[in-house]
């Protein structure tokens, strides 16, 4: 009966977890045309400190609820965990998406489970099977394929910098990952998106006031100005919730590598845009989809110890 109560506590709370991750993997899979769309008027690092700050101030109250006060953005553990996760991530990103298209940064950063993974083994002692790591594998494959064959164009005028840029922000994501893993043990996941989000604001906000006074304010229209908002509110400031709540239920190496649907959804919306990438991306992008099916299948049907 002890076994059966357990097994059943355990079932809920990977529910709970996997509906948070679900949520905030769609809103991460439109958030790449968006961003592509919003850069053309306006620069990466003042595009990134703008939807850091609009969230920050959506998120504030209602994350000072619970406890949240404003010398939490201070703590050295949130200055490095925002370093890593939002300063970084969002900034390496944003820069490497003026550079390539919204193909390979959708597919690139499918290498996250598998930067991860390895993070998870070695910080965390968690645990991998064969399966996990033959499915990382071909992630790993799949993404050396999209990252390294791709032509300059309109879109995508210099694409080995703008991969590197992105691949890059993946590596900062991983680190990230098993922070929080290691943070969610004592903090609400609200406090911790608010305090993080506060910290990366101060962290760009010198070079986001560089970028914009060597390039000049940008011609604001509607369409950034809708696409700002959602990418502060919605891609920025939702889904950190969901992700820092996700953690709280799931094991790092199970929900990173389903992270890695938003690259599906990501790879639709380039489609839309007009991208056409080529045979070799598609299928390395087809083998890094395969690997995050078959690891993240193995890890799901693990069971928990009686």
């Amino acid at each position: 009966m002890a076994v059966g109560c357990q097994y059943n506590n355990f079932a809920m709370k990977n529910t709970r977890g996997y509906i948070a991750l679900f949520i905030a993997i769609t809103i991460w899979g439109t958030a790449f045309m968006i961003t592509k769309l919003v850069l053309g008027v306006i620069g990466p690092l003042l595009l990134t400190e703008i939807r850091l700050v609009i969230a920050f101030l959506t998120m504030a109250p209602f994350a000072a609820r619970q406890g949240f006060r404003l010398k939490d953005i201070f703590n050295r553990d949130i200055m490095l965990f925002a370093l890593t996760g939002t300063t970084l991530y969002y900034g390496l990103e944003n820069t490497g998406m003026v550079y390539t298209s919204v193909s390979s940064t959708a597919l690139i950063l499918a290498i996250i489970p598998a930067l991860t993974t390895v993070l998870a083994v070695v910080v965390l002692k968690e645990r991998i099977n064969r399966t996990q790591l033959v499915g990382l594998v071909l992630v790993t494959v799949g993404v050396m394929l999209v990252g390294l064959q791709q032509n300059p164009d309109v879109r995508s005028p210099h694409p080995l910098l703008g991969n590197l840029l992105v691949f890059l922000s993946a590596l900062s994501w991983a680190v990230y990952t098993i922070q929080g893993r290691i943070m969610a043990r004592k903090r609400s996941a609200l406090v911790m998106a608010a305090a993080s989000i506060g910290a990366a604001i101060l962290q760009l906000l010198p070079f986001s006031l560089w970028e914009t006074a060597n390039q000049g304010l940008p011609q604001m229209n509607l369409m950034a100005v809708l696409g700002i908002f959602y990418l502060a509110i919605v891609s920025s400031g939702l889904t950190t919730i969901l992700w820092n709540e996700a953690l709280h239920y799931l094991p790092a190496s199970v929900a990173s590598p389903i992270v890695n649907l938003s690259s599906v959804i990501g790879l639709a919306g380039a489609f839309l845009l007009g991208e056409k990438p080529p045979l070799i991306q598609i299928v390395g992008g087809a083998m890094a989809l395969g690997g995050v099916l078959l690891s993240s299948r193995s890890a799901s049907d693990e069971q928990p110890e009686a």
